[in-house]
């Protein structure tokens, strides 16, 4: 099967420039693209790695892609998808970033022999305001950017949109001019957001050069409810393990719908249509055995934080999923709760303390009713284990690692008690 009809099968094509086209393009010989990542936060997250997964795709057909960090860009905000302004950030903070993206990306592309990475900040420090007006901005109209979609939204909304990041798209078409100049670029690739500033791009380089170059955007991911996942909306999860752990990047993939969860392994794996096809079908044999979230979970976790990281929360899931969280280290035990919720009570005041005033204090239950019922419907675990007796006390061997206490309450809720 040749690239784009791969793309086709996945559901990866959302808009193109001139498809045919590029399909025979893409056939005749190898091709340099590029696909572009303002640091706008402290990690990539999972909309990235959706651009990265189908860049090395098209690295696993021969073609080279450049991997550009928004150093510029950065400092000036998308404003693509977005209701409102952004914050400008301080420029240390972006080249912080810059800094952070770099190794990240150092994780996912060779860039000795497979990929090559640029920061568009490096030809655009000694750009001088005259020289992009006179010519950039000369080759468009205003009414030209009114029309593009992501500054229509904008206009529409109270708030407007500044001169800064109405020029975004300006700069955006610049750098794919100068990848086309400097290293023969002839396609970006990006989220479908991107399409206004692609299509300023593609422009520009005709006006300038005549050449023929090409867009090609994928879908945006969205959760269950179609909402785009999103730092903003707070349901995506980050790259980076210090802001979504190993575990919980895991969990986050056995958790998925399965509607979602057999589009992903199109999106984000590379097994084949028939190897695709004979998962999906097999779990909609028995939906129970959820083989395409373990697999995504797995095959994902391994490759944004290694197979170490991937053996490790596979066990402590294992653990919690049976309950004997008493097996856990410390070390796995913290990672395993770092993002339930959690109480500090002091050990002076849980001394003594009935389990079933713990429930009410921490607010695990309602009221001491709730709490009474919660118990004698064995509805209660405590670190692995089910108390029944609403007379039961707190006692030092009811701690883990000597400060911890972990409540389920039901079969899902967890609640995290430290005691100081």
């Amino acid at each position: 099967m040749n690239l784009i009809d791969d793309l086709k099968y996945r559901g990866l094509i959302n808009q193109a420039i001139d498809l045919d086209l590029l399909k025979e393009r893409l056939n005749a010989s190898p091709i340099t693209f590029y696909c572009g990542f303002d640091p706008s936060a402290d990690s990539l997250q999972l909309g990235n790695l959706l651009v990265i997964i189908t860049a090395k795709r098209f690295s696993k057909y021969g073609h080279k892609p450049l991997i550009l960090v928004g150093g510029m860009t950065g400092l000036i905000g998308d404003p693509s998808g977005r209701l409102n302004e952004r914050a400008l950030p301080e420029e240390a903070l972006v080249f912080l970033r810059v800094e952070k993206f770099k190794n990240e990306m150092s994780k996912f592309f060779d860039f000795k022999s497979e990929a090559e990475l640029v920061n568009n900040y490096d030809w655009f420090k000694d750009f001088k305001l005259i020289d992009f007006l006179r010519n950039v901005g000369k080759n468009f109209t205003v009414s030209y950017l009114l029309n593009k979609e992501f500054i229509k939204s904008r206009l529409e909304n109270e708030e407007g949109i500044s001169y800064t990041e109405f020029s975004y798209g300006l700069i955006q078409a610049y750098d794919f001019y100068h990848l086309h100049k400097e290293y023969n670029c002839e396609m970006q690739l990006a989220g479908s957001d991107q399409w206004g500033n692609i299509t300023s791009g593609v422009s520009f380089i005709e006006q300038e050069s005549g050449n023929k170059t090409f867009g090609l955007t994928l879908p945006i991911l969205t959760d269950e409810s179609g909402k785009k996942l999103s730092k903003s909306f707070n349901n995506t999860v980050f790259l980076n393990k210090e802001i979504t752990s190993p575990f919980k990047f895991y969990q986050y993939f056995i958790n998925l719908s399965d509607e979602i969860a057999y589009q992903w392994m199109k999106f984000f794996t590379f097994l084949n249509q028939e190897e695709i096809e004979e998962k999906i079908k097999e779990q909609k044999e028995k939906p129970e055995t959820r083989l395409c979230q373990k697999y995504l979970a797995k095959y994902l976790t391994d490759f944004v934080h290694g197979i170490d990281a991937t053996d490790r929360v596979m066990k402590i899931s294992e653990i919690l999923f049976n309950g004997n969280i008493q097996s856990l280290e410390l070390d796995e035990f913290e990672e395993a709760f770092k993002e339930v919720t959690n109480y500090t009570i002091s050990k002076n005041e849980v001394e003594g303390m009935l389990l079933l005033d713990l429930l009410v204090k921490t607010g695990i239950s309602g009221s001491k009713r709730q709490a009474r019922e919660d118990i004698e419907n064995k509805a209660i675990n405590i670190n692995g284990i089910i108390y029944c007796d609403v007379n039961e006390a707190v006692s030092d061997d009811k701690m883990m690692f000597d400060k911890y206490i972990v409540i389920r309450r039901g079969k899902k809720n967890y609640f995290l008690v430290e005691i100081v």
